[in-house]
């Protein structure tokens, strides 16, 4: 009896084996997809990239030297570093097992040459590099892509709106950035700060008062770190209340540079024929800028100029805190005389 039990666990153990064998095999042997990269170029030779929707809608980058401009936007400056690892991304994207390979799976999933969310074709000198059909998402920060003649459809760890076909979902927000030890003098409607040993210092600061730093630091992190939220062209239009600025202000860099910073009102929708016009925006919610070295217009978010409209003098000194006096010595006994 214990030869039979011991012979069906044998029987049992090399049927399990065979079993665990034929998959891997099945996984790993030629019927499996080759493996290597998705896609065949190289990341350093592409220098202008087309983005696509499936509504007709286009955006072109091109990079001049190592930087990233919009050239239908007045070669504004791209986001270079959000391009570039795009482009990083899929050069070093590995063929994994298909998500399905099928033409019907293709239409499906949007992924085909005639039905896709977004299509992105990398060019070196005007020459296709690589094509790609990007479609649906298969779940949280996941999309569905398909290279061009390629019927395996792939999955990519990115989210849609990051191929947003719009200007500004790549433009360069921090064009307008500073180096804060940069900056010689600030003149604020209630503020001008000057450059001295001690960082920037409130110009007329008395005997008495001392500077709050952390109140210091963050306004000056504000005016040398103001982002963009977008850009709206050229043309100065009557809407952006510029001649009747909500917010005005000069910083002057060390050797001489100036910048004047003129913020108007918050741009208004246009409003569809016949309709009645929607209440204002909020005025916290973003503003119009115009740089004086910058030609095109932009709108930066409302709760970053609040802060510049906000900053006094008094609002970043503090009366100094007295010094303790000195302690009395104490007052020695006079021995009597003997």
């Amino acid at each position: 009896m214990k030869r039979l039990i011991l012979g069906c666990a044998i029987l049992l153990l090399v049927q399990l084996g065979l079993l665990v064998a034929t998959h891997v095999l099945n996984r790993t042997g030629p019927a499996q997809p080759g493996k290597g990269p998705l896609l065949a170029f190289m990341a350093a030779d592409v220098n202008e990239v087309l983005l696509e929707d499936g509504e007709g809608h286009h955006l072109a980058l091109k990079k001049d030297k190592e930087r990233w401009l919009l050239p239908e936007a007045g070669s504004f400056p791209a986001d270079a570093a959000k391009v570039q690892g795009l482009i990083d991304q899929l050069a070093g994207l590995q063929r994994g097992w298909p998500e399905a390979t099928t033409a019907e799976a293709a239409t499906r999933f949007k992924v085909a040459p005639d039905r896709y969310v977004r299509k992105l074709n990398l060019l070196k000198d005007g020459t296709a590099q690589a094509i790609v059909y990007f479609g649906t998402s298969p779940g949280l920060r996941k999309i569905y892509l398909r290279a061009d003649n390629d019927p395996e459809i792939q999955t990519l760890v990115l989210s849609q709106h990051e191929l947003e076909v719009t200007t500004d979902n790549w433009i360069d927000t921090r064009i307008l950035h500073l180096k804060p030890e940069q900056i010689k003098r600030v003149e604020l409607p209630g503020l001008r700060l000057e450059k001295t040993a001690d960082g920037l210092q409130p110009a007329d600061l008395k005997p008495e008062e001392e500077v709050v730093k952390d109140r210091r630091d963050a306004l000056v992190n504000r005016l040398a770190g103001l982002t963009i939220a977008g850009i709206l062209g050229t043309e100065t239009k009557p809407e952006y209340g510029l001649d009747k600025p909500a917010l005005r202000y000069t910083v002057e860099l060390d050797g001489g540079t100036t910048i004047d910073y003129t913020f108007g009102q918050p741009p208004q929708p246009a409003q569809p024929a016949g309709q009645d016009a929607a209440p204002p925006l909020p005025a916290e919610q973003s503003y119009v800028l115009k740089v004086a070295n910058q030609e095109q217009l932009l709108r930066v978010d409302g709760w970053q100029v609040a802060e510049l409209k906000n900053a006094t003098h008094a609002s970043l000194v503090r009366a100094k805190t007295p010094a303790p006096a000195a302690p009395t010595p104490p007052v020695q006994p006079v021995e009597p005389a003997k």
